[in-house]
């Protein structure tokens, strides 16, 4: 046994087992073309503010609050499948609750009697209506909303509003401008 140890001990030893990091040689040429090569294939060409402004507009609001309220619905029919856990229903909910900004606005849509009976729901349509400006870069937008409630094989639409909260973010990457769009739900009325 001693024999193993004493062998594993001189070989640790030969590795450089004792040593808590590792000295890399610098090869600076390769490392340097390596880099700009990078550089110029991931880092976008400079942009001014003016050309990042106009980055944003109306069809990414739209498609954000499509994306939005899709996977909410979505959500909403995992928990009405008959074979769902309790754990799974919880930890959906849960994530349905993220993509609100206040989840007792989730809380009091998910109540509704109409939406508790429902076997699945369905968005149809989202047209825009208009926008309130909060903040300089917070904004509440307005839709008119369609969606279906199936019931045991019947169809039901339903037309109503809802609110989606915009922020605009403006993030400076390693010297770059870029604009980004965070959305959440406000309100199904």
């Amino acid at each position: 046994m001693k024999k193993y140890l004493y062998i594993l001990l001189l070989l640790s030893m030969a590795c450089g087992g004792g040593k808590d990091g590792v000295k890399v040689s610098p090869k600076s040429d390769k490392n340097q073309s390596i880099k700009q090569r990078f550089d110029k294939q991931v880092l976008p060409a400079n942009q001014d503010n003016t050309q990042v402004q106009d980055s944003i507009t109306q069809e990414n609001f739209d498609e954000l609050s499509r994306q939005k309220l899709n996977r909410f619905f979505d959500m909403i029919n995992l928990t009405k499948q008959t074979q769902s856990t309790k754990d799974f229903l919880h930890f959906t909910l849960q994530n349905a609750q993220k993509l609100w900004l206040k989840p007792e606005n989730v809380k009091s849509f998910l109540q509704q009697p109409a939406v508790q009976s429902a076997d699945s729901l369905k968005l149809n349509t989202l047209s825009f209506k208009n926008f309130e400006t909060h903040e300089t870069n917070e904004m509440l937008a307005t839709y008119h909303l369609n969606y279906s409630l199936y019931r045991k094989g019947q169809r039901q639409n339903v037309q109503t509003k809802a609110q989606i909260y915009f922020k605009i973010l403006h993030l400076n990457i390693d010297g770059q401008k870029y604009l980004s769009l965070k959305a959440k739900i406000f309100r199904i009325q």
